[in-house]
């Protein structure tokens, strides 16, 4: 992987990773944080791409595929329920 990711790849490793967690997810909701997310995707966690994948998030709860949470001493925090048409897309496999 590049040193220095675009904004769009890192826009859609993000989308990739979320939608494998949900893929992996056994209930009914899931909470992140976009540390998380760059963690498990493989991302750098430095400030600046940690920026980008808060923008992705935010731009998600926009569109109301997922939720902002909560923002507390360790950063933002979403969530996404499996009503959200992300999730059942998802789930479903379309």
């Amino acid at each position: 992987m590049p040193l220095r990711e675009s904004y769009f790849e890192i826009e859609r490793i993000v989308m990739e990773t979320l939608q494998d967690m949900i893929r992996r997810t056994r209930g009914t909701c899931m909470t992140f944080t976009p540390k998380k997310i760059a963690k498990r995707a493989g991302l750098s966690t430095k400030p600046v791409t940690l920026s980008i994948v808060d923008h992705v998030l935010q731009t998600l709860s926009e569109k109301g595929l997922i939720q902002f949470y909560h923002k507390g001493w360790h950063g933002k925090k979403y969530i996404i329920h499996n009503t959200s048409p992300l999730w059942i897309k998802v789930k479903e496999g379309i």
